[in-house]
C-alpha cells in the first residue's frame, strides 16, 4: 500500500487514482497526523508526503518515521523546489523531493525506485 500525505483533497484523489490505475493499492490522508494514527495498521510499502501540512510538517513527519519505519521509503512532494528544500529533504532520509506538478512518468518511476531499494517487487 502506498500512503499519499497532503492536505489537499483534489491531489489526492488524483495521486490515488494515478496509483491505483498503475496497478498500486494507495490510501490518501489529509494531515500527518491522520497517517500516523493508521500507519502502524496499514503497513504502507512507500509514503508520499507533501512538504506543506497544517499542523506537522511533512519534514517533521520523515524525521518521526525515520524511527518508527525507518525502512518505510519516503517520497517528498512540494510546489516549492528550491535548493535548500531538496537538500533538507535528503539529509532527513527522504529519497527524493518533486516538485509539483509532478509528471505521472516521473512519480511512476521514482516509486518503482524506491519500492525496488526497499527490496519490494
Amino acid at each position: 500500500m502506498i500512503a499519499i500525505i497532503d492536505d489537499d483533497q483534489g491531489v489526492r484523489s488524483a495521486l490515488c487514482n494515478l496509483l491505483d490505475s498503475a496497478g498500486y493499492l494507495s490510501c490518501g490522508f489529509a494531515s500527518a497526523e491522520d497517517f500516523l494514527a493508521d500507519e502502524a495498521r496499514l503497513q504502507p510499502t512507500c509514503a508520499l508526503i507533501d512538504v506543506e501540512l497544517p499542523q506537522m510538517s511533512g519534514f517533521t513527519l520523515v524525521a518521526q518515521l525515520a524511527t518508527r519505519a525507518p525502512r518505510l521509503p519516503v517520497i517528498l512532494m512540494s510546489a516549492h523546489g528550491s535548493s535548500a528544500y531538496h537538500t533538507r529533504a535528503l539529509q532527513l532520509g527522504a529519497l527524493e523531493l518533486l516538485v509539483k506538478p509532478v509528471l505521472a512518468d516521473t512519480l511512476l518511476a521514482c516509486i518503482a525506485r524506491a519500492r525496488a531499494a526497499a527490496g519490494l517487487a
